[in-house]
């Protein structure tokens, strides 16, 4: 996909951080945006931050881990628009500070519900759509923490590991057709998603985030949301968003374990 002139993006979690980033460019560059988040009031704002910009944005106000509404989604957006080219599954949540064992098995299965079957349902609830296009792109976020597992993050990794698993998939059975898929793996984004999750330390989240955006985040969601689009327009299949994140690529694959364990323990695990 050379441009987005005149196309038709679906962004999901856009109400803030690289969701509204990706809707403001993408509307910048000429795209027609149908945004979904489960914040009415960011969502909101999203919208006419697009239409101030003399750009064309539709509001959709749904939780990703409602399949029915997904669907219900994909078919609003057809029958808006009449076409959909490009379809970015960006909602998600954070869960962290608590050992396995800990985790309750309703707030694993909120994170999984969100992270991993909100991407699912996603992809397969626009797909027949993006395939009657001439070109088309079905763009997954996944992490950094989907190449490799840190420890009181177990629900998220699992999450992001299967978005992974799962788009490589898809990608491969599409190979033949005019869809191209890719997998997005970013690093430490100053987003809200700590903020906004949930955690051992909740009375300490605010805190908690501050130090994540002066530690870890590297990133702001505007460059992450560049960086992404210029991958789908050079048709990349997997995106690494940040130096850290390419880092962490490399480290996963050249690193005797013990070493990239020691790693995690010192430089990752302090934060969380």
């Amino acid at each position: 996909m050379e441009n987005f002139q005149n196309k038709v993006a679906v962004i999901t979690g856009a109400g803030s951080g690289i969701g509204r980033e990706l809707a403001l460019q993408l509307a910048a560059q000429g795209a027609k945006v149908a945004i979904n988040d489960y914040n009415a009031n960011t969502l909101a704002e999203t919208g006419r931050a697009i239409e101030a910009n003399g750009g064309t944005a539709v509001c959709y106000r749904f939780d990703v881990s409602d399949r029915e509404l997904l669907y219900q989604f994909a078919d609003d957006v057809l029958n808006q628009f009449g076409q959909v080219d490009l379809v970015i599954n960006n909602a998600g949540v954070s869960l962290g500070g608590y050992d396995t064992l800990q985790i309750s098995d309703e707030d694993f299965e909120w994170l999984i519900n969100i992270n991993m079957w909100g991407v699912i349902h996603g992809s397969r609830a626009f797909l027949p759509h993006l395939l009657k296009r001439p070109e088309a792109s079905l763009v997954n976020i996944s992490s950094v923490f989907g190449l490799f597992g840190v420890p009181k993050q177990s629900p998220y990794c699992t999450a992001k590991y299967a978005v992974k698993g799962f788009t490589e998939s898809l990608r491969r059975e599409l190979l033949e057709s005019k869809v191209t898929v890719a997998v997005v793996h970013p690093g430490g984004i100053k987003t809200n998603i700590v903020r906004n999750g949930r955690h051992a330390s909740a009375a300490d989240l605010e805190e908690l985030a501050q130090e994540f955006d002066e530690q870890l985040a590297r990133t702001t969601a505007a460059d992450a949301a560049a960086t992404i689009l210029k991958g789908i327009q050079k048709k990349r299949s997997i995106i690494l968003i940040g130096n850290d994140a390419r880092l962490i690529n490399l480290a996963t694959r050249i690193l005797p374990q013990k070493w990239f364990d020691r790693l995690v323990l010192r430089q990752v695990c302090v934060h969380f």
